[in-house]
């Protein structure tokens, strides 16, 4: 969808939102001064990754720093992931890996390639430059990084320039962001839980503050500086994926997201109303079913392949996750049919634990593939090819010639299984076009004085489909820094 109807689309839901009313009337001069309840030089909206980074950096440059947070703690989502950040070039990839000679400039070409041509390359580029130093800045909070590993393929991708960048600690992601939370109450950062923004208050032409909700009571906190979105996309809101990403849609109506429940897209929303422009929405980060495809490259898939309505194969099983299940989405809306997963007993599941899922219904068996397809209405000629192909393919060449897998490549045999994919939702990708200073840039292509945007409630950095994990970490904490020492620096 275009940015300027994307806006419009959300535009048109903010009708109907009980905190978003329109946005604050300018004040041209004349008229009567405005009373603030609280003031501050850095207003962050949202205490997730990004909003911390944000706020100890600017609290690092000697501005007084305010978080609004929605919930009754800090960390979003940040805190429920999987706690690791992609980097290159590091110290740790070094002694953790064989890639001694990684760049930022190939981390960034990797992950342009991946982007199927919509990324904003400056964004990209800017961001992988930025990820080492990253490393080391946790690392002087006390983290230690143990492990370093690698995404699993992707078919669009040159593999001259992958390498092992994900990196994780013993701790996790409640180390990692009490870690940053701890340094930033330190620095001297305000934190206000229970208390959600509703709009944003424009005086001539420029972002100087919001109005927000804490314990019952509209209160509006005046901004020096900047106002700094870190609210994070709009995972749990039915209208605005509706409207935006039928992907986020679709999960949300028939998966779990597991993203925080306070996503619910408020800084876009509220950016939206005052002009903001929506970009990159669509994608989304899903993990795919039962199988644990394409977690990263040290995990191979199972002996096993996908089938659809008819029968046939349809995508590679094993490249990364959210490219997986983006094939899985398609396919399943195309089709209007479930996908299912065929293996044998040689799967990483053993036969007991199969037919306990047989057993309890979330599988199926038999001992031919015509007998597997008229459980899971599936054409069974079609699927005993389909088996015959993958067979004949592994015996002759070792080789997947139909879908070049690289992992898995065994014959299956009966007796012979099929189970229903699905999805983990982990959150949408898309949210507003912003500048290298993190600037949101309004439907017209110019820059909204004031307002500044970090994480996942910005874009162009990351899509159309999830590229790896821990790429929105990498995100959160870059454009949070990034965003926090511009707008410090005013």
């Amino acid at each position: 969808m275009a940015a300027s109807a994307a806006t419009l689309a959300v535009g048109g839901l903010l009708a109907g939102c009980a905190t978003n009313e329109a946005p604050k009337a300018e004040n041209q001069g004349g008229g009567e001064q405005r009373t603030w309840d609280k003031e501050t030089d850095v207003l962050i909206l949202g205490a997730g990754g990004a909003g911390m980074c944000a706020s100890y950096e600017a609290t690092q440059a000697g501005a007084k720093a305010l978080i609004l947070e929605k919930a009754e703690s800090f960390g979003g989502t940040s805190i429920r992931s999987g706690g690791i950040i992609q980097a290159s070039g590091t110290a740790a990839q070094k002694k953790l890996t064989s890639y001694q000679e990684d760049t930022a400039e190939k981390h960034a070409q990797y992950y342009l390639e991946e982007g199927e041509s919509t990324l904003d390359e400056e964004l990209v580029k800017d961001m992988t430059a930025g990820s080492a130093g990253h490393i080391e800045w946790l690392e002087s909070l006390g983290l230690e990084f143990t492990n370093v590993t690698g995404s699993a393929h992707v078919p669009m991708a040159d593999e001259s320039n992958y390498a092992d960048r994900i990196h994780g600690t013993a701790v996790g992601a409640s180390g990692m962001f009490t870690a940053v939370h701890d340094a930033a109450e330190k620095s001297g950062v305000e934190f206000m839980y229970n208390t959600e923004a509703t709009q944003l208050i424009v005086e001539n032409g420029k972002v100087v503050g919001a109005e927000a909700i804490s314990e019952g009571k509209t209160i509006t906190i005046k901004a020096n500086k900047g106002v700094i979105i870190a609210t994070s996309s709009i995972d749990h809101n039915q209208e605005m994926s509706k409207a935006l990403s039928p992907n986020q849609y679709y999960d949300n109506a028939n998966s779990i997201c597991a993203a925080a429940p306070t996503n619910t897209g408020d800084g876009i929303r509220m950016a939206a109303a005052i002009g903001g422009q929506l970009t990159h929405f669509g994608g989304v980060i899903d993990l795919t079913g039962k199988t644990s495809a394409g977690i990263n490259r040290q995990t191979p898939l199972m002996p096993c392949f996908f089938v659809n309505k008819y029968g046939r194969r349809f995508a590679c099983e094993d490249t990364t996750y959210a490219l997986t299940s983006r094939e899985l989405w398609r396919e399943m809306t195309k089709t209007n049919h479930a996908c299912y997963t065929i293996c044998g007993p040689n799967a990483v599941m053993t036969k007991e634990k199969l037919d306990e899922m047989v057993a309890s219904g979330k599988a199926f068996t038999g001992a031919t593939m015509q007998e597997l397809a008229a459980q899971i209405d599936v054409d069974g000629e079609n699927l005993q090819a389909t088996l015959d192909q993958w067979n004949k393919d592994i015996t002759e060449s070792g080789k997947d010639r139909q879908f070049d897998r690289a992992t898995g490549l065994e014959v299956i045999e009966g007796p012979y299984y099929a189970f229903e994919e699905g999805f983990m939702n982990l959150g949408s990708i898309g949210g507003l076009k912003i500048t290298l200073n993190c600037e949101v840039v309004n439907t017209q292509g110019e820059v909204i004085p004031g307002l500044y945007a970090a994480g996942m409630a910005s874009a162009g950095w990351v899509g159309p489909f999830y590229p790896g994990s821990g790429t929105a970490l990498l995100g959160a904490i870059h454009w949070g820094r990034k965003a926090g020492k511009v707008v410090s620096a005013l």
